[in-house]
């Protein structure tokens, strides 16, 4: 039973049963809010973790599932960058992956670090799906792979961003209404379109929902205050004048801009203000709130997806861009790599405050979500000198939603890593990494087909070469999706 259908089916028992002394949860109650929020389509959030994430560090073999030389090798090459590991360096394997990471109840095979326990409580839960072995790109340099990788292009090599994104590919498909929306510190690559000179032609920077409109009463006197007059002035005093222009004048765009830009941004202040205020718990302690992350950043994306979810309508959100930069972890890997971790995947963290908070929202938002959690590029097996992990190729990619079909695709932990390939076994040297077996131009292709709409778009519009690209094996993702 899906989120919304469950809210529905708990408030009319309890009407029906006359047990009007009952207090539903917080996000049961919401439903019978008299608060006008349009259901969402389908909508996929593309979550960047710029820096080249070491996602294996969130999940580590459960003791006795793999052959002993195997396990003995992962635990030697991994545990000096962890503090537990320096400190007990007599310690079993079993006693180290006690003390920091949980078998979830569904899969006896892995653990799930402990500094994610939402994402270890969203698996339990069937929602989450971890692709082993995933590849975004096919080179170790930080600004092509995050190119590639919001190109949905593993292969491409060429440092040109004057290129269309997946995401930007995705929404055109879906129609001409609707919009990449991007939640970060700016556009990336990702929502671009296909048209060149019009790349952005279907997207919308959200930095701040709350704060998106121009200002059309400002009575300061500061120079944004003052600048902000003037233009205001110029554009209306300017009209009459522009009107008598030829259609094809070419200073058109920049008048029409400022009164689409008017027009959408007041659009979305009337939303907000008849929808509803942020909550507290997505509100920063010094806006009178308990929402206190290591970014300040994720903080902001969190609470603008939020509003996207209030808003649909107004913004035509089809896809979503959200970011999460510092995984370059060279040195010093538990402490950083973890703070970022927690900061996601956390227990009363990010995910799990908006989560909880749109599962709240009167609408079918919280089951149209489906989050893709991607990276430059993976890191290196080995813990090198300086506690770290470097640059290495292949992935874990993990998707999230309602609509996920839970559970491992590709092998967790390949066997070959522990074999003599002939010349050395990976795991007894530096340079070892995940080897790329799955593009993720065929996950992409699972979103989109997703995503879009029943016959309208094809996933191969939106992923070209995706049906010629690497599967670790034939048919691996044919489940991925419910």
């Amino acid at each position: 039973m899906k989120r919304r259908e469950l809210i529905k089916s708990m408030a009319a028992a309890t009407f029906a049963s006359g047990a009007t002394g009952l207090v539903l949860p917080s996000w049961a109650r919401a439903e019978c809010l008299p608060v006008a929020v349009p259901d969402m389509d389908r909508t996929v959030v593309n979550f960047m973790l710029n820096g080249g994430a070491d996602v294996r560090f969130l999940f580590m073999p459960a003791p006795g599932t793999l052959a002993a030389a195997h396990e003995a090798l992962i635990y030697s090459s991994r545990k000096n960058m962890f503090a537990y590991g320096r400190a007990n360096p007599g310690a079993t394997y079993s006693d180290f992956f006690a003390a920091n990471y949980t078998i979830p109840i569904n899969d006896s095979s892995i653990g799930i670090h402990n500094r994610a326990g939402w994402l270890l409580s969203e698996f339990e839960a069937g929602r989450v799906a971890v692709v082993a072995n995933a590849v975004c790109s096919k080179n170790r340099r930080h600004d092509q792979s995050i190119l590639n990788a919001n190109a949905g292009t593993p292969e491409y090599n060429e440092l040109v961003y004057d290129v269309s994104g997946w995401g930007g590919r995705l929404v055109e498909q879906v129609g001409p209404t609707a919009n990449a929306v991007e939640l970060g510190g700016s556009i990336t690559v990702y929502s671009q379109g296909s048209t060149q000179g019009s790349r952005l032609e279907q997207a919308i920077h959200a930095a701040n929902t709350r704060d998106i409109a121009l200002p059309s009463d400002v009575s300061g006197t500061g120079r944004r205050e003052v600048v902000t007059r003037a233009l205001k002035s110029y554009y209306e005093a300017r009209k009459p004048e522009v009107a008598g222009n030829p259609a094809d004048w070419p200073f058109h765009t920049f008048f029409k801009h400022n009164a689409d830009f008017r027009d959408f941004g007041d659009a979305m202040a009337d939303c907000m203000a008849t929808r509803g205020s942020l909550p507290p718990t997505l509100l920063h302690p010094n806006s009178g709130g308990t929402f206190d992350l290591f970014s300040g950043s994720l903080e902001q994306q969190c609470r603008n997806l939020y509003d996207v979810c209030l808003a649909p309508d107004v913004l035509g959100s089809r896809t979503v861009s959200m970011s999460y930069g510092g995984w370059d972890t060279h040195g010093n890997q538990e402490p950083r790599a973890g703070n970022n971790w927690q900061d996601i995947f956390g227990t009363d963290k990010g995910m799990d405050r908006v989560m909880s908070e749109i599962s709240s929202i009167p609408s079918n938002a919280y089951d149209n979500l489906v989050f893709y959690f991607a990276s430059d590029f993976g890191r290196q097996l080995v813990t090198n000198g300086d506690l770290g992990t470097d640059h290495g190729r292949g992935i874990y990619s993990i998707l999230i939603g309602s609509d996920i079909n839970g559970g491992t695709y590709g092998t967790m932990f390949p066997p070959e890593e522990a074999v003599d390939n002939g010349s050395y076994v990976p795991l007894e040297r530096h340079g070892a990494d995940i080897t790329g077996k799955t593009s993720t131009e065929r996950i992409i292709a699972e979103i989109s087909e997703w995503a879009l709409p029943a016959g309208g778009g094809t996933a191969d519009a939106v992923v070209p070469n995706w049906s010629s690209s690497d599967i670790e094996s034939p048919g691996l993702l044919n489940s991925l999706f419910v």
